[in-house]
């Protein structure tokens, strides 16, 4: 990929808050593309109109897009965004679940195989990100928000919360928050059952209730 060693200024003319991106208008009347990535992070979203000076990159398949985007005062000078919330809670609640999994698992209470389901899911959900990040960026195929989902509930959500920290992706859009962390804790509320003597007479009542439908 190749960029243009100076920066150019323009204004966001167009933004589509729910898929993270926009296009930026040069005094031109060029347009180009720019996705939430490329932005400092900050509480606001970006809104309309606002100037920004920004770095324009030339893509592998000859795609143009802003990166290093920086937000301007009316004044033309470049402002220093007001810093987004920190991943900090999201790290302490995954550091916390760590050590809990790897504490009851050389307890023996819950099998070495929980773990490993936790591992894999969490890889496989790392990659989903980092492929949807790269598809939502060239403006490709992209992973539905449902599948991310669906590969937190299913253990995998300790892969996304590095991912999202990490890639800086699916981190602001406030309903996939919530979705997001709704799966959380579905997902270890589940696993705090099944581990508690609660759990062991769920899993007996349900095999009761099985075997009384086969006779």
């Amino acid at each position: 990929m190749g960029s243009r060693s100076t920066r150019s200024e323009g204004a966001l003319a167009s933004w589509n808050d729910e898929r993270g991106f926009g296009f930026v208008t040069l005094e031109n009347g060029e347009r180009i593309f720019a996705h939430i990535s490329a932005f400092p992070p900050r509480d606001a979203r970006p809104t309309l109109g606002e100037r920004v000076s920004f770095a324009v990159e030339h893509t592998s398949d000859g795609k143009v897009r802003a990166r290093s985007i920086r937000y301007l005062s009316p004044s033309g000078r470049a402002v220093s965004a007001s810093p987004g919330k920190p991943g900090t809670m999201s790290y302490v609640v995954l550091g916390t679940f760590v050590v809990a999994i790897v504490v009851v698992t050389a307890m023996s209470a819950v099998p070495l195989w929980v773990a490993v389901v936790y591992l894999v899911a969490s890889i496989v959900s790392y990659i989903a990100y980092a492929i949807d990040k790269n598809a939502a960026q060239t403006r490709q195929w992209r992973v539905s928000e449902s599948a991310l989902l669906g590969l937190g509930l299913l253990g995998g959500w300790p892969g996304s919360i590095v991912a999202q920290q990490r890639l800086r992706h699916k981190t602001q859009k406030a309903s996939f928050r919530q979705a997001f962390w709704g799966t959380v804790v579905l997902n270890v509320l589940v696993l705090a059952i099944m581990t508690t003597p609660l759990g062991a007479r769920v899993l007996e009542l349900a095999r009761l209730l099985l075997s009384t439908n086969t006779t």
